[in-house]
């Protein structure tokens, strides 16, 4: 099961393409408002997210899924680890 230290690190990876280069990448940036991807982005990383942790990410969990920070958490907890 990944860190929190481990999933923040991936997560941010797997963001990288979508984020302008010389943007930093935050655990507090919002994924949509703040980092500037569409729906269709996000579903893309989503399903690269699931793919790399192999998890499942549940629909109703979406809604409390809004910052980076957010997302390393949600990987953690569904691996089996504390958030």
């Amino acid at each position: 099961m990944p860190s929190y230290a481990d999933s923040l690190k991936v997560t941010c990876d797997l963001l990288r393409p979508h984020v302008a280069p010389a943007r930093d990448i935050r655990p507090s940036d919002r994924i949509q408002e703040d980092l500037g991807l569409d729906s269709l982005t996000v579903m893309e990383f989503a399903a690269d997210v699931e793919a790399r942790f192999d998890v499942s990410i549940p629909a109703e969990m979406y809604e409390q899924i809004a910052t980076v920070d957010d997302v390393a958490r949600v990987v953690v907890s569904l691996s089996g680890g504390a958030p």
